[in-house]
């Protein structure tokens, strides 16, 4: 037997008992054999990178021809020929993951649309769904867009498949990190968010912001505003998944303002939660503690906090896999599906070692984090933010490591204050008592020395 066919047994091996399994298993209760920890169960459709807004931290604004070549995309035939491909597959297997259409703004192309028709077309009495699709949200610009939108919704709902929008906008003291390409004057004012917000109430939407470096210090009256929106729509005020940008660019100053907004959160979910502890603690286990909160303090049941090691990427373009759609660069590739006859007949494996690797990592292993304090609870680097700046996948970015850092010194600070941390102690594992402990003591160290200068 050759080094390739080795390999191509490998990965079959690999992906029977990984993400097949999961795709027929979705953890149901009448599933022959769930996956408790609900992993393998995510299959991503990269579309295309075009997208209207020209986001100040995005990555594909920087290296998306080196990420997905344009030239692999401006086809729609070829896009909707590989999705057709790709879901009678899924349906001969008796497939049914969870599906994520990832693109720079899917909502404002013809092409996408017609991709999410076909989805659930196809998929109608074969798989449950859900089908997540992040945007921008700029299809509310366009009455004619929404409508076409809504369509697909109602069609979700009616045939069983459930579309789930998630606003990746950054709020009206923030958007400015998110200019739209046209230039001009920006039309998202109040009334375009009062029309959005009004849409994710009918809708179900959640929101997704991220924190970037600039213009942290708005991010106290940004994350209001968020509240006083969603209380002026009647949704709920822990719905919000807040997510730090892990790129290069943070200052000193910056991450001591980061720090200072997280103590604020806590505070103010504290008090949302009725200034008790267990009540607090509910609302970081049951409601996420809109994820930033939380993430010092739980622990997932694999070596990454992001998708990458649950989820199976395809880029439509050309049916390649990759780790995630922020390492789809060239050397990454870890294979093809082969297409005879109109079908998938296989995979072309082309990098067998990244693919079990970066599956099978843990990120308290990475250099430096394997002798860090923090270690347990740091949600660690992204890999494509970490590739980008170190030109390793593996090697943190010392900036994003000190953010992390100010993170679990800004969580103590609060539980301080606040008279609970002994509390919040008592309800973490061991490994994590000790890194709060450790990181406590250095900050009371350095507090008592700030205070002597």
């Amino acid at each position: 037997m050759n080094q390739e066919q080795q390999n191509a047994d490998l990965i079959d091996s690999f992906l029977e008992r990984t993400y097949y399994h999961g795709f027929r298993n979705r953890g149901d209760a009448g599933a022959k054999d769930p996956d408790p920890l609900g992993n393998w169960q995510g299959l991503e459709i990269m579309w295309k990178y075009k997208c209207n807004l020209n986001c100040l931290y995005c990555y594909v604004n920087k290296f998306g021809e080196e990420l997905y070549p344009e030239e692999l995309w401006e086809n729609d035939e070829t896009l909707l020929s590989n999705l057709s491909i790709l879901l009678d597959w899924i349906i001969e297997n008796k497939f049914d993951p969870r599906i994520e259409l990832f693109s720079g703004e899917p909502l404002v192309q013809p092409s996408a649309l017609v991709a999410i028709d076909m989805i659930l077309t196809k998929l109608q009495g074969h798989a449950q769904g859900p089908i997540v699709i992040p945007t921008n949200c700029t299809f509310i610009l366009s009455d004619s867009l929404i409508e076409k939108v809504e369509n697909l919704l109602q069609k979700g709902e009616e045939v069983g498949i459930h579309i789930h929008l998630s606003a990746s906008i950054d709020g009206k003291f923030c958007e400015a990190n998110r200019p739209l390409k046209a230039g001009g004057v920006d039309p998202r004012d109040d009334a375009y968010y009062d029309k959005l917000f009004k849409f994710a109430k009918k809708w179900d939407m959640g929101f997704h912001p991220m924190i970037y470096s600039e213009g942290i210090e708005n991010w106290t009256d940004n994350f209001l505003w968020f509240q006083e929106m969603l209380k002026k729509h009647d949704i709920p005020w822990f719905n919000i998944y807040l997510l730090e940008v892990r790129n290069a660019e943070w200052s000193v100053e910056q991450i001591r303002k980061f720090g200072e907004f997280i103590e604020f959160l806590t505070k103010w979910a504290y008090r949302m939660c009725g200034s008790h502890p267990d009540q607090y603690w509910k609302f970081m286990t049951e409601k996420k503690g809109f994820n930033i909160l939380n993430s010092p303090l739980s622990t997932v049941g694999r070596g990454l906090g992001c998708s990458l090691q649950s989820t199976l990427v395809v880029r439509m373009g050309d049916l390649a896999i990759v780790p995630c759609h922020r390492t789809s660069y060239e050397p990454f590739i870890m294979g093809k599906y082969r297409i005879e006859d109109g079908e998938i007949a296989g995979i072309d494996v082309k990098n067998p070692e990244l693919w079990l690797s970066t599956i099978m990592l843990d990120s308290q292993t990475y250099p430096y984090c394997e002798q860090c304090l923090i270690k347990e609870t740091c949600s660690h680097g992204c890999l494509g933010s970490q590739f980008e700046t170190t030109g390793d996948l593996y090697t943190p970015i010392p900036t994003v490591c000190a953010l992390e850092h100010e993170q679990t010194w800004a969580t103590i600070r609060a539980f301080r204050d606040l008279g609970i941390y002994e509390e919040m102690m008592s309800k973490l594992n061991e490994k994590k008592k000790v890194a709060f402990r450790y990181m406590r003591r250095i900050l009371e160290k350095t507090e008592k020395e700030d205070q002597n200068v």
